[in-house]
């Protein structure tokens, strides 16, 4: 038989014996029965623990990670092409503009060496200062030094709320506090 006829031959038996299509008493007698191995079974697997993740709110933004260490105001890097006089077009990209201020924490009473944008210090006047503006921010919008900060101010306030509440005469009524006028020395 020719050898391009056995590789053939050979081929479409293979095919067959997968198929199993080769179920005809001749298939039997013209190729020996490949019996199966023994093999002793394998140990079982360990159970697969699940590793829980310590999920930490600064580290879910992925786009802009410089602007995890400051308040960027939702800037980040854009991506454009410079265009020529001619039609060339030469990839560049535009940075915010990031500058390092010095803000006021009414809550701490110090002044804080920040990261900032310009539309951040815009957010920051309407919203009417540093404390009120990092407040009102979602916990996943602000960085590690920002989240920190976030929560030093808002431990800062609860205790003057205690002390405030601490004094006689004053109540609270609905959230908000009034203060008895007979009791407050004149």
């Amino acid at each position: 038989m020719h050898s391009t006829l056995c590789l053939f031959a050979k081929k479409h038996l293979t095919q067959h014996l997968r198929r199993g299509l080769l179920g005809g008493t001749r298939a039997k007698y013209l190729y020996p029965i490949k019996e199966p191995k023994l093999t002793l079974p394998s140990p079982p697997k360990p159970l697969k623990t699940e590793k829980v993740k310590e999920t930490v709110p600064w580290n879910t933004q992925a786009t802009y990670k410089q602007a995890l260490k400051g308040l960027y105001g939702g800037k980040h890097i854009q991506f454009g092409n410079k265009i020529s006089e001619f039609g060339n077009k030469s990839r560049r990209t535009w940075k915010p503009n990031v500058q390092k201020v010095k803000l006021y924490s009414e809550a701490l009473n110090e002044r804080i060496t920040i990261k900032s944008t310009p539309a951040a210090l815009k957010y920051i006047d309407r919203k009417g200062g540093l404390d009120r503006y990092i407040m009102s921010m979602k916990d996943d919008e602000l960085g590690k030094k920002m989240y920190d900060l976030k929560y030093k101010i808002k431990s800062k306030l609860a205790d003057l709320d205690r002390e405030r509440l601490a004094k006689p005469g004053v109540t609270m009524n609905g959230g908000e506090s009034e203060i008895d006028v007979s009791q407050v020395e004149q």
